[in-house]
């Protein structure tokens, strides 16, 4: 019984976050869609060969896509490009590492607060140990998260 409602919330997960990715990423072969986008918009540009560029927009031509990249110019031709996604807005890194600190302090209580016992002395200490030690570890994993949490979608894809 225990293993068939994990391998059900296990499946939950899973559909959950690949229904989000694919319901963000609206390709299209529309080459009028990237001269749509304004200037200085963050692109991340994947190439036939295996390669990606990350850079703002400067202009599209119909030949030719150019990037401002560390201060460079790039010039990409539109041949070579195999997809174009467009990142809006921040990652939220103070937001989740926020939350991880929540959450990590919380567990790292209630596993301090287990090992608590009226039978030893000292062992109260535990409860905030544990408190600092999940907290720690929830914010650095919490901003980890954050770094990847973009909006990004799917403007361009080379039919």
């Amino acid at each position: 019984m225990k293993t068939k409602i994990f391998s059900l919330l296990v499946t939950g997960a899973l559909l959950i976050t690949q229904f989000s990715t694919a319901f963000a990423q609206t390709s299209s072969g529309n080459w009028s869609a990237v001269q749509a986008i304004g200037t200085d918009q963050r692109l991340i540009v994947r190439q036939k060969d295996g390669s990606t560029i990350e850079g703002k927009m400067i202009e599209a031509n119909e030949t030719n896509l150019s990037l401002s990249r560390n201060g460079r110019v790039m010039n990409i031709s539109r041949d070579s490009i195999r997809q174009i996604q467009h990142v809006k807005g921040k990652a939220a890194k103070g937001k989740w590492a926020l939350i991880g600190a929540g959450i990590g302090g919380a567990t790292g209580a209630t596993i301090g607060a287990s090992k608590v016992s009226a039978d030893r002395d000292d062992s109260e200490i535990w409860l905030p140990v544990g408190l600092i030690y999940g907290a720690g570890a929830g914010a650095v994993g919490g901003l980890l998260f954050g770094v990847s949490r973009r909006n990004r979608t799917v403007i361009y894809e080379a039919p």
